[in-house]
């Protein structure tokens, strides 16, 4: 088992790669089906349903690794590449936001505002089940809570880290188009402040199964503000090529991997959770 801090290394080397190599799957898929790959999305995404789904018993680190696998495809496919393919299909021009060029699937996108917020005070503040620290935080502010929740049902971690990945993903590809078209270069110093927090409390995390769970949105600020870095020229998007940047992609697929192996050896892949029954 491995003990703090290399646990929040190893996780988040996990959950940082998988955010260039889902972007590299998505690519591919984009590059090689040409006309066809709208439905290449949508496989990509329901790959990534059957993995949530054949995860739903699975043990708690187990079913974390396959739940943020499996959000990453659904995301990449049925989000933000069938958003590709809609832009285009209803030709949605491109927009300046900010002095942001943004192509359309980003306007779609950011079109989806207030269904984001439909879905975070249903699914999250009005939800009596949710055990997520930002929601129980938000409604600790509030002084108001949906009530406890239940006590001894069994919790899908594969689901829950699905969804999870789901909506961080969502809110912070908003968030950083709004924001940072709006307010520059300020709001990615605070995302980059947060992030330093979000790393010292992940860090302190002794639990695998938590800490994975943990990462997830840590990564996704981490990576998006890479990606900041990426959009000015300062180094180029490997993922979005792999003829061109074949090590850098390879690398990125083997961190993955091994990351995954080293958490999950002796642990069992598939082992139901017998504490959760």
């Amino acid at each position: 088992m491995l003990s703090k801090p290399l646990l929040g290394l190893v996780v988040l080397a996990i959950t940082l790669s998988g955010q260039p190599l889902a972007r590299a799957i998505n690519r591919v898929i984009l590059d090689a089906a040409g006309d066809w790959a709208f439905w290449g999305f949508v496989l990509m995404g329901l790959a990534g349903v059957v993995l949530v789904g054949a995860a739903l018993r699975w043990s708690e680190l187990a079913a974390s690794i396959a739940g943020y696998t499996g959000g990453m495809l659904i995301w990449h496919g049925l989000s933000e590449g069938c958003l590709r393919w809609f832009a285009d299909r209803f030709q949605v021009p491109a927009v300046d936001y900010g002095g942001f060029p943004l192509d359309g699937r980003y306007a779609l996108l950011m079109s989806t505002t207030t269904i984001l917020l439909g879905f975070f005070c249903v699914y999250g503040l009005l939800n009596r089940e949710t055990r997520c620290n930002f929601m129980r935080w938000i409604l600790r502010r509030l002084h108001w809570s949906p009530g406890d929740p239940s006590a001894g049902v069994r919790r899908s971690y594969a689901r829950i880290t699905a969804m999870e990945t789901l909506l961080v993903q969502w809110f912070v590809f908003i968030l950083f188009l709004f924001l940072g078209g709006s307010l520059g270069t300020n709001f990615y110093l605070v995302m980059l402040a947060w992030c330093v927090f979000l790393l010292w409390q992940l860090f302190r995390i002794p639990r695998p199964g938590l800490a994975f769970r943990y990462s997830v949105p840590v990564a996704i600020v981490l990576f998006s503000l890479a990606e900041v870095g990426a959009f000015f020229g300062f180094y180029p998007e490997y993922w979005k090529d792999i003829l061109a940047f074949p090590l850098l992609n390879v690398v990125t697929a083997l961190m993955f991997g091994a990351g995954a192996v080293v958490m999950l050896r002796g642990a069992g892949l598939a082992t139901v959770d017998k504490a959760a029954d």
